[in-house]
């Protein structure tokens, strides 16, 4: 489909009363993916889409899921979330709709209480909202039966399957009535992702988010090639040197720790940190605190930040580079929203993060600054490092001459300007492939 927004919400075929519910919302108008995906949604139709996080996605499932349902008794809709912080996020906007008409929800997510989950799901929600592996354990416990689902949500595909939830899917849509509507969203087509819509689709309609210039983000990204022990030292004078919150991402949840103890040893206290050992409630009272601006940075993994909704955040800063090259673009994706110009930094290590960099500059399509590339240093900084120094004192009167600093945090723009969906856009025009491919079975299927 074309990548062409409505002009108004009113041209959807959406009913008086949730169009009023849209304008208490404060959606002005719809965006890409709203405006595409609503109205095929209220034919009946499934979908296979391809958007980013931060386009409004949420709201093109919910607003028509509830739209379709509305004065029904019976647990009819299924979504399923890769994350709890995106399961609750999701559920929040599915109650914010569906409350009006008096339907029900049900958020089921790890770390959450059984018992409490259980009795709502007793009471015959109209909504449940949860992550596979969850359901899969009320599944097990027969506190759920799924017979009577007639729109199922996989929101975020390609992440779910990443996170190893394929065998709990399988388990998921082997009880749910073949005679449904399957709506399917996913930033990435990987062969699994493939596979998934293979069976859970039947002649699905295609529509794939391209943004333009205009609409795009703004993010100046930036690659940084340091040693392992500079990063401290270019992540504290960032944070010194810039205003904005801050989101910081880690590889691991041990690293979460190990950074938030060290910025608060160098005097930094505006700091929290989410990682998955860490109870449900601390996570979530976290997130608020940094939301309401007790906190100015946040450090997380990326299972954790997936699911965090912040649209003012002025900087990402990959501490480690991702694993998945797909993952930095939903990292810096935090950044850059709602018109506002973003910046995303990148700490690169030379010998170890380079095939890492390589594959995230296929998917963005533009290459990065080798190692090689970096300008000199002084004898003088060659000799100090990048280390941070000792004591909270030194640390904070030294003043870094600007000319020097400029030098020592090797700083190079790779881009400016860069559509998080656009990266994703440029790859599958440049070798379409997998989704290619299965849009041709699916219409082949309807030949047959």
């Amino acid at each position: 489909m074309e990548n062409q927004n409505l002009a108004s919400w009113s041209e959807m075929g959406l009913s008086p009363e949730m169009l009023e519910l849209i304008e208490q919302a404060g959606f002005k108008t719809p965006t890409a993916v709203q405006a595409q995906t609503i109205p095929v949604v209220l034919e009946g139709q499934d979908v296979l889409a391809s958007s980013q996080t931060g386009s409004g996605k949420t709201a093109s499932f919910v607003i028509p899921a509830v739209e379709r349902f509305k004065g029904k008794n019976g647990t009819y809709i299924l979504a399923l979330s890769p994350t709890r912080e995106i399961a609750q996020q999701t559920g929040a906007v599915f109650e914010a709709f569906a409350s009006a008409y008096g339907m029900k929800v049900a958020v089921c997510i790890g770390g959450a209480s059984i018992p409490v989950e259980k009795e709502a799901l007793s009471s015959s929600p109209h909504i449940i909202v949860a992550t596979p592996g969850r359901l899969c354990d009320h599944l097990e416990r027969g506190n759920v039966w799924l017979d009577f689902i007639q729109c199922l949500i996989f929101d975020e595909a390609d992440r779910m399957l990443e996170m190893g939830f394929a065998k709990q899917i399988d388990t998921i849509t082997e009880q749910i009535p073949k005679e449904r509507q399957t709506l399917m969203f996913s930033a990435t087509f990987s062969p699994t992702v493939e596979k998934l819509a293979r069976k859970a689709l039947r002649n699905p309609k295609e529509i794939i988010i391209k943004r333009t210039a205009e609409s795009a983000p703004k993010i100046d990204q930036r690659l940084f090639w340091i040693s392992e022990d500079q990063k401290l030292g270019n992540l504290i004078r960032i944070l010194r040197h810039e205003k904005g919150t801050m989101f910081v991402f880690v590889k691991a949840k041990e690293r979460a720790y190990q950074v938030w103890r060290s910025l608060q040893n160098a005097g930094f206290e505006s700091v929290t940190y989410i990682h998955s050992d860490l109870p449900q409630d601390a996570r979530e009272l976290a997130v608020a605190e940094f939301k309401a601006g007790k906190y100015r940075v946040i450090i997380a993994t990326d299972v954790m930040g997936r699911g965090i909704d912040v649209d003012d955040v002025a900087h990402v800063v990959n501490y480690d580079v991702p694993r998945e090259a797909a993952d930095y673009i939903h990292r810096i994706g935090r950044t850059g929203r709602r018109g506002l110009t973003g910046k995303a930094s990148t700490f690169a290590v030379p010998g170890k993060d380079d095939r890492a960099i390589k594959d995230i500059e296929k998917l963005r399509g533009v290459p990065a600054p080798r190692p090689d590339d970096r300008p000199e240093r002084s004898s003088a900084e060659r000799g100090r490092g990048n280390r941070p120094q000792k004591g909270h004192s030194q640390e904070r009167t030294r003043t870094p001459h600007p000319q020097r600093e400029k030098e020592k945090v090797q700083l190079q723009k790779v881009s400016h300007a860069v559509p998080e969906a656009a990266a994703v856009s440029r790859t599958e025009t440049k070798s379409p492939g997998i989704l290619a491919k299965l849009m041709s079975f699916f219409r082949g299927s309807r030949q047959n």
